[in-house]
């Protein structure tokens, strides 16, 4: 069984969701959560004010409140410095993945056979709803060269629903170099590449609703961090081989 799990939220301007979601988590997975870190990156709305609320109620919610250079990278690299010593166990996910929860249960499950579960979105037909088509093309083409140049067969590593064991995001963190939301091609590739063991479990995904406020993901601002972070990838196994 999961013990000492912590889970990692970046959130940046998420006050509609977070109000919802950590309520939801601790619900259902209070058992084995031993703590939640909410990493606030510069929000500007009521996400601080809410933190604030949510954290008198209980005591396993924690924040980090970050004042500049906004990104997800940073956002989770803040996070992991701030892990519980004895945590066993990180899940890693978005605010808006209220549709998940149920989801993190069969990670739970499968993780004791695995050093690391990620949630695809590509295993299952049907599993996208609202899905924008270019974000989808240039995720499928980044896995493709994935399969072809680095020979990684996994569907969906840069999805940034991960449950890994604690040991290995202290293996991985010393790799990760992107302050966006490239950190979850790094976060997702370079354990396959370190020859971890790295299950997938299929997983839905919707487009944000109105109420959930705007997606932050840009592809043609993001584009050259994950250009980067693939040459990294190459670099990596083909120097070390």
């Amino acid at each position: 069984m999961v013990k000492n799990l912590s889970v990692l939220i970046p959130a940046r301007n998420e006050e509609p969701n977070i109000k919802i979601l950590l309520p939801q988590l601790l619900k259902k997975y209070s058992d084995f959560i031993g703590e939640i870190i909410l990493i606030n990156d510069c929000s500007t709305d009521g996400t601080k004010r809410v933190l604030r609320q949510l954290k008198k109620g209980n005591p396993k919610i924690k924040t980090v409140h970050r004042r500049a250079h906004p990104g997800v990278g940073n956002a989770l690299k803040d996070g992991i410095k701030k892990l519980n010593p004895n945590s066993e166990y990180v899940l890693f996910m978005d605010c808006d993945f209220l549709a998940n929860i149920g989801d993190i249960g069969k990670m739970v499950r499968r993780i004791k056979n695995y050093d690391g579960i990620i949630g695809s979105r590509f295993i299952r037909k049907n599993s996208l709803v609202s899905y924008p088509y270019m974000k989808k093309l240039v995720n499928r083409s980044y896995h493709y060269l994935a399969r072809f140049f680095l020979k990684i067969p996994n569907s969906d590593l840069t999805n940034n629903f991960k449950l890994y064991r604690t040991s290995l995001v202290k293996k991985v963190f010393p790799l990760l170099s992107s302050s966006d939301f490239a950190v979850n091609a790094e976060l997702g590739f370079f354990p396959v590449l370190m020859h971890n063991r790295i299950g997938e479990i299929p997983v839905s995904w919707q487009e944000r609703t109105e109420q959930m406020g705007l997606s932050k993901f840009k592809i043609l601002k993001v584009g050259p961090s994950y250009l980067r972070v693939f040459v990294r990838l190459l670099r990596f196994k083909y120097l070390k081989s």
